[in-house]
């Protein structure tokens, strides 16, 4: 009998010493992480990834305010929440993780002690440039198409970029804190919405409708565009700011608090944020990276996109995602979802 349980005890350490470690577990935009960055860090650490994807920053936030204990170990999150959240006890402080240093000071400093810049850009438009010759220049052309594109566009459910293009078509902040603004602006959001396919993300629609080729305008990310076509498999679709004020987003990577793993996601984050790494997921993903010393080693045609850099000029008239009000969420949110749910019932 002792000799059995000998047997069995040596059995279990052997099987828990080869035993597979915990994957990290990630929870990011759909397309957003090379997949030879994956195999590298599969092939030079124990530890391997998990993916999990969202498809807009609305659904993420509302899944932290549902459960604070996440089932991910790392978040991609815009630089307001990761600093909302990271205030809030969700994310570990990772200011001193060593190649955070890399990045421009501007986006650590915008990501906050919480989190660390991952891939910044603009919003902007992606059309079919095999389908349309004279894309729109300005959001008022977007909000008021062609009769031939009516119909035919696409737009993305969240509380500021659902306003973004007809608030700036009226000349208004799309971060306007003003309820009367807002209010007044509701019934020309409305109108627009006739004109709209669908409110599901550009990529996510392209990857699941039947019908996605009646897509040809979109509301969309800068980067969005190499992702359409990677997915067509063709050189199909471009990328283009409007005129005016430049929105810029910015993704940053966070650590959650109730990781029990998070060795192994500080070691990951630091390991993104090393040039050599930082360079090869930018240059594959095709977005534009917060990281200086990685820009020194990429091509000259990845830091001459102007899809992915606007010039000088046009960022001196940029403005930064900032955070809303409570009260400016809740009426963005009751709005937006009221135009979805009758858009749902027209279509």
């Amino acid at each position: 009998m002792r000799a059995l349980i000998s047997i069995f005890l040596l059995a279990c350490w052997t099987n828990s010493a080869i035993a597979t470690p915990t994957p990290l577990n990630i929870y990011l935009w759909e397309d957003t992480l090379s997949p030879k960055v994956i195999n590298d860090w599969q092939e030079t650490h124990e530890t391997p990834l998990q993916l999990s994807h969202f498809d807009n920053d609305d659904e993420r936030s509302l899944l932290m305010m549902k459960s604070i204990q996440l089932p991910f170990d790392i978040v991609v999150l815009d630089n307001v929440s990761a600093n909302i959240y990271g205030n809030l006890g969700s994310f570990e402080r990772i200011s001193d993780l060593p190649n955070r240093a890399h990045n421009d000071n501007k986006w650590n400093q915008a990501c906050g002690d919480y989190a660390v810049p991952y891939f910044w850009g603009t919003v902007g438009i992606a059309y079919r440039k095999d389908r349309i010759e004279n894309p729109p220049t300005t959001w008022k052309e977007f909000v008021e198409p062609s009769e031939e594109l009516k119909g035919r566009i696409g737009m993305i459910n969240d509380t500021v970029e659902s306003f973004l293009p007809l608030f700036y078509s009226l000349g208004l902040s799309p971060t306007t804190e003003s309820r009367e603004e807002i209010r007044q602006a509701y019934p020309a959001l409305k109108t627009f919405s006739q004109q709209v396919l669908t409110f599901e993300y550009i990529l996510s629609y392209i990857r699941s409708q039947e019908n996605s080729d009646k897509l040809q305008l979109a509301l969309a990310y800068s980067g969005d565009q190499y992702s359409l076509n990677r997915s067509f498999g063709r050189d199909a679709w471009e990328f283009v700011l409007p005129e005016g004020e430049i929105y810029i987003w910015l993704d940053c990577l966070a650590i959650s608090s109730h990781s029990s793993n998070k060795k192994a996601a500080k070691a990951f984050l630091n390991y993104l944020s090393d040039p050599t790494i930082a360079a090869m997921n930018a240059t594959d993903i095709k977005a534009a990276t917060p990281n200086l010393s990685a820009l020194k080693l990429m091509p000259d045609w990845y830091k001459n996109d102007a899809s992915l850099f606007p010039s000088p000029e046009q960022l001196k008239n940029s403005y930064i995602d900032s955070m809303l009000s409570a009260e400016n969420i809740s009426l963005r949110t009751k709005i937006i979802n009221q135009i979805v749910k009758n858009h749902e019932a027209q279509y």
